[in-house]
């Protein structure tokens, strides 16, 4: 009666020990871990029962058979641990793209984000191009071409000066990273480039009322045709931007 007393105490004290560090959701054991636990909660008991201590029993098989019992339940207990700290991960992962769903704003807010006060920034549509020149402009312009496998994904952008007086639009000097994700796996920065009309890179003077074209640029695999949905994803120091774009 006293043995099978301290043998419950035993097991209650091991299941105890195994819920450390779950919180308060207690995890379901199986049959062959309850059975594991109570074996070794048993065999612990009767090694230091004085009323047992037999040395019939104080075998190195015995030894052995008790540490191959300890080295399962330490098993168990980290898999149990991992599953855990993956059902964290699983939760931060699902409010993580929550957050940035709730985070996708219009064309509208791209200049409020970046700080290109007296102006506004509107999404004029895409290309797919092998290569790529701006032809709105008279002075030297150079030529972007798509690496071989590659085509050019051509982000048109206009801003517009809403004031009476003339406006910089200064982009370059904000530090801003552009990236472009769309269908079909696009996702990916837009290219640094030498264009004269790169948004990224842009610093110009605006006169009221006046609006300018620029562009940023990303490649995509050459059998993309169609992008899709395209968002701009914007990010300035700590902050960041989604913009849906189509």
């Amino acid at each position: 009666m006293k043995m099978n007393k301290i043998r419950r105490i035993i097991v209650l004290g091991m299941v105890s020990c195994m819920l450390m560090g779950c919180g308060n959701e207690i995890p379901e054991l199986t049959e062959e871990e309850a059975a594991l636990i109570a074996t070794y909660a048993a065999d612990v008991t009767l090694g230091h029962n004085k009323e047992s201590s037999s040395r019939l029993i104080d075998t190195e098989a015995e030894t052995a058979r008790l540490e191959e019992l300890s080295e399962k339940i330490d098993k168990m207990k980290k898999e149990k641990a991992e599953e855990e700290e993956e059902e964290q991960e699983d939760v931060k992962y699902t409010k993580t793209s929550e957050n940035a769903a709730e985070n996708v704003q219009k064309p509208e807010n791209i200049a409020e984000f970046i700080g290109l006060d007296g102006l506004q920034v509107n999404y004029e549509g895409y290309a797919v191009e092998k290569s790529y020149a701006a032809d709105d402009t008279e002075e030297w312009e150079p030529t972007l071409d798509a690496t071989v496998g590659k085509n050019l994904l051509v982000i048109k952008l206009k801003v517009t000066n809403i004031t009476d007086a003339p406006v910089v639009a200064d982009v370059l000097s904000k530090d801003m990273l552009f990236s472009i994700e769309g269908d079909n796996g696009i996702n990916s920065m837009a290219l640094v480039t030498m264009l004269l009309n790169d948004f990224a890179f842009a610093q110009d003077e605006i006169g009221a009322g006046e609006s300018r074209q620029y562009v940023l640029i990303t490649q995509i695999d050459e059998e993309i045709t169609e992008p899709g949905s395209i968002s701009l994803h914007m990010k300035k120091g700590d902050e960041s931007m989604i913009v849906a774009l189509q």
